[in-house]
């Protein structure tokens, strides 16, 4: 026969008993002795179960909440419009070796988690095929058709309507051209780190590049670009990106100009630098001093030609020092 603790511990399991709902006699004591009944702990044990389902359901819908935001906010991701006669990158690409000014004639090198010569606490690391100022004319282009777009959809364009903006020549041969830049733009992967970033941002200049081998400006002939939506990061609302002449800088001739054209728009009021400093951050390299010297001296007088620079001097320390022109990159109200 079956007593009544047997019948009671059944309730709650086999081989449980209540904590302190039998007393030793083995008689259920009465509502208000400190303890409660079978049926009052059944329901505070379903009550709490409720509540935590609740509370499990409640934190699962947040994090979907979450997550839907940060979707969103990844698709609807875009660059601050800059004017059309301007182009725009982050600082951090500028300041460094990232894209260098060597002569096109020279074989260009391949790299694996390379770490680039920065100016400032700037660290990048590259792999890919070296890229070069021709490279950054392109990026910067895209960048531009990328600015009327939110980050991460197509962007279609025909092959004449770029090499019209860069103001190459027409042709199968400039074609070619471009679809090595665009190509080498998206082969690579290149991580940005900087104090204010506060994390490391690792992606692909160019995410993705369809093109039609025609010159023909037919619909079904237009090229598809699609930019990392990350990419803002880099600009941080337009705090943290240069704007650049785009007529000034078509008109530069020189690479190492080019080069210090990108880097000195980078700075409102630039410091004195050293020949040393110029060179290795530009990713330059030549035989001697004197040699890096007159390049510097033919790439500053380029500058004051085209309006990019006011003035410049070498100091009694070896130092370049120059002067912009007030407001030589305005940007639109």
């Amino acid at each position: 026969m079956t007593n009544k603790k047997d019948q009671i511990a059944d309730l709650f399991g086999e081989g449980s008993e209540p904590e302190t709902g039998l007393e030793s006699n083995g008689e259920t004591p009465s509502p208000g002795k400190g303890s409660k009944t079978v049926t009052g702990k059944l329901e505070d044990l379903t009550r709490r179960a409720q509540e935590k389902k609740a509370q499990r359901e409640q934190r699962e819908s947040d994090n979907d909440s979450e997550d839907d935001s940060e979707v969103e906010s990844t698709l609807i991701l875009s660059l601050k419009p800059w004017a059309n006669d301007q182009r725009e990158a982050p600082n951090e690409a500028l300041r460094c070796a990232l894209f260098t000014p060597r002569n096109r004639k020279t074989p260009r090198e391949s790299f694996k988690n390379h770490s680039v010569a920065a100016y400032g606490n700037a660290r990048v690391l590259y792999t890919g095929e070296e890229l070069r100022q021709d490279d950054l004319d392109v990026w910067l282009q895209v960048l531009h058709m990328a600015r009327e777009h939110p980050l991460g959809e197509p962007i279609r364009f025909s092959a004449n309507e770029m090499k019209k903006a860069l103001k190459w020549n027409y042709g199968a041969k400039t074609t070619e051209r471009l679809k090595t830049n665009l190509t080498r733009l998206q082969a690579n992967a290149v991580k940005f780190e900087s104090d204010r970033l506060g994390k490391g941002v690792s992606l692909s200049l160019i995410n993705k590049f369809e093109f039609s081998n025609s010159d023909s400006s037919d619909e079904s002939n237009y090229w598809v670009i699609e930019i990392d939506p990350d990419i803002a990061k880099l600009f941080g609302g337009g705090v943290y990106s240069t704007r650049l002449e785009w007529e000034q800088r078509l008109e530069i001739n020189g690479e190492l100009a080019k080069w210090l054209h990108g880097f000195y728009s980078s700075h409102r009021e630039p410091h004195d630098i050293s020949v040393d400093l110029l060179m290795s951050t530009s990713g330059s390299k030549v035989s001697s001093k004197h040699k890096a010297k007159q390049l510097l001296i033919a790439a500053h007088e380029e500058l004051i030609r085209v309006g990019c620079l006011k003035e410049y001097q070498m100091t009694e320390a070896g130092k370049f020092r120059v002067k912009r022109p007030k407001k030589a990159t305005p940007k639109p109200e």
